[in-house]
């Protein structure tokens, strides 16, 4: 990724033309969570994958989209971060689907294959929150129209021309993107578990910037605090079900991001059935929302 930073951090051409901002420098993090996307990724998914961590036109996009986020509306992180964590969580999500016997929209329909399906999803997941570069309000479908040309764009690095699963894979990236806010009702497994995947990113750290740039109270407080609360979340083996999202917190104010955003996403998706959800707070006792 070396390349990556030479080349957003070194001034254009044009000698009046200032350099590009820090904030468009690839983090520790990110570089961390390039590797852990990775591993154990093949075929397809695998190029997939590394043309979106190594894409420059996606991280200036999706840095931008952060500024906005985090320094003009004062929300949490919707950035490169929050990409790789959310597209992790869904994969992680999928495959435990897939263990417990649950098959993906697309193999279920004999449309495409499982790896179909992962490349379908994680092209979305990835893209998802592109759109907040342009507003917060309807960021879901402002970013079809930011990444529709890079989603074409991959497919084709992808399957030859005249493939339909270019065609497939586009609407599933769309319906991915469109419906993750659980706003907009989604019909498939993949973009239902997306929907699930990006409210399990919940914990202190997606909340840490923007708690310490605040000064004054604004309508992103509350996703702030009450992520500040969550330690850890864990995506797990369900006793009952293919899947369990346990979420780990020191206080109550963590409550608000699994009642009233995980709960409400885990409602609109498909996969609502297929997940145990349960909250511990300090030392009491587990709290089951469902099981």
């Amino acid at each position: 990724m070396d390349h990556i930073k030479t080349a957003l951090l070194t001034p254009a051409p044009n000698a009046d033309a200032p350099a590009y901002p820090d904030w468009l420098a690839v983090s520790p993090k990110e570089e961390h969570l390039n590797a852990v996307l990775l591993r154990g990724a093949t075929g397809k998914l695998k190029t997939l994958l590394e043309a979106l961590v190594g894409d420059e036109e996606i991280h200036q996009m999706l840095s931008y989209a952060n500024a906005v986020s985090i320094r003009r509306l004062g929300y949490n992180d919707h950035g490169p971060v929050h990409a790789r964590i959310t597209t992790y969580n869904a994969l992680k999500i999928l495959r435990l689907l897939r263990q417990g016997g649950i098959r993906s929209s697309l193999e279920r329909e004999e449309i495409g294959t499982y790896e179909d399906a992962q490349v379908g999803m994680a092209l979305g997941c990835f893209l998802h929150d592109t759109g907040m570069g342009v507003a917060r309000h309807a960021h879901e479908w402002y970013a079809l129209t930011l990444a529709d040309g890079i989603i074409q764009r991959m497919l084709a690095t992808l399957y030859p021309a005249g493939d339909p699963r270019r065609v497939v894979l586009r609407a599933l990236a769309h319906e991915v993107i469109s419906g993750h806010m659980g706003k907009n009702r989604v019909h498939s497994v993949e973009a239902g578990v997306v929907m699930v995947a990006d409210g399990s990113d919940m914990s202190k750290g997606r909340s840490r910037i923007p708690q310490l740039i605040s000064q004054h109270a604004s309508v992103g407080d509350m996703h702030r605090y009450s992520a500040s609360a969550i330690s850890r979340v864990f995506i797990e083996e369900g006793e009952n079900k293919p899947v369990r999202i346990r979420v780990v917190m020191d206080n109550v104010t963590g409550l608000f991001q699994v009642e009233e955003v995980m709960m409400g996403k885990l409602k609109a998706s498909p996969i609502m059935n297929y997940v145990e959800l349960l909250a511990i707070v300090g030392d009491d006792p587990p709290r089951f929302y469902l099981k």
